[in-house]
């Protein structure tokens, strides 16, 4: 019999060795699928999107206010394009990638080739909107475009927050599981604690594996059973747009008394696809008329 809590998405909040390190457990295998039903992603296009949607949707669980949002975009120089992920405090997550059908001959060693389908020439950018009068924005050089790696770059060098970051997928017909994890030390942490999580690096490189075999509270003892975990909090991983016809109608009207105009005389009307979730709002030349009139008032 097949037990169904294997596939059940899930983020766990976690405190490490008495509270000397921190981690963040996700299993996002429904989330990423979401994803690449509604992109259409190729097999590569997913596990790159899909890792960076797992690690933004962590990264917005370290949020502190659920009106927070965060923004991680990878520009590589590869033939996906640009990627980018917003994640919100409740670990939703939304996402797409430039070019989703791109497919690439696999690596040497069997596996999809991420880094060369995103590109190392390039930078990571996270924006976090805190509410503030202006974003907190951090940016770092690509290590490796895995993804993981590039992440862990980040915490290292703009938060200053040294950190391990591993993320998979794993991709067949469809995905079979994907997720990730974080471990950031305190600054309290002892050489011994500090020791034990670098020893235990080797145990995470292959973590979308350990997903599909034990599920989120089987890796959970797999992993870091022997790191003494607690945990603090849970979320629920999902794939979530946001997007609704009130908000287009606001970046219409923004778009001003020429732009709209050209629009009612030229094409009268107008389509406006969404980015996220591929959803299309739809126009008629009336409807922009009554837009002109509230941009002109």
């Amino acid at each position: 019999m097949t037990d169904n809590t294997l596939n059940l998405d899930g983020t766990l909040r976690l405190s490490l060795m008495g509270g000397q390190a921190r981690a963040f457990l996700t299993q996002s295998t429904r989330m990423v699928q979401d994803a690449r039903s509604i992109h259409r992603l190729s097999r590569v296009a997913t596990a790159a999107l899909g890792r960076l949607l797992t690690g933004a949707s962590m990264m917005g669980c370290m949020l502190k206010d659920e009106r927070d949002s965060l923004t991680a975009m990878i520009k590589g120089g590869g033939p996906l394009g640009t990627l980018m992920a917003v994640a919100r405090a409740d670990g939703t997550v939304k996402g797409y990638v430039d070019n989703p059908d791109v497919e690439l001959p696999l690596r040497a060693d069997g596996k999809l080739d991420v880094g060369g389908a995103v590109g190392r020439d390039g930078q990571l950018t996270v924006i976090k909107d805190l509410g503030l009068r202006e974003p907190y924005v951090g940016r770092v050089n690509l290590r490796s475009g895995e993804i993981g790696e590039d992440l862990a770059m980040y915490f290292t060098a703009s938060e200053q927050t040294p950190s391990l970051v591993s993320l998979g997928v794993l991709v067949g017909e469809s995905v079979v599981a994907a997720g990730g994890l974080i471990i950031q030390v305190m600054p309290d942490c002892s050489e011994a604690a500090l020791k034990s999580i670098e020893l235990s690096a080797p145990m995470f490189m292959n973590i979308s594996k350990t997903f599909s075999e034990y599920g989120l509270n089987g890796a959970l003892e797999q992993l870091l059973g022997h790191l003494e975990p607690e945990i603090l909090s849970t979320a629920r991983p999902a794939y979530h747009c946001d997007c609704c016809r009130d908000r287009f109608e606001r970046g219409l009207i923004a778009l001003g008394r020429e732009e709209l105009t050209k629009l009612i005389d030229e094409d009268h009307g107008a389509e406006v696809n969404c980015h996220f979730c591929n959803r299309t709002y739809r126009f008629s030349e009336q409807q922009l008329r009554d837009l002109l009139r509230r941009a002109q008032t």
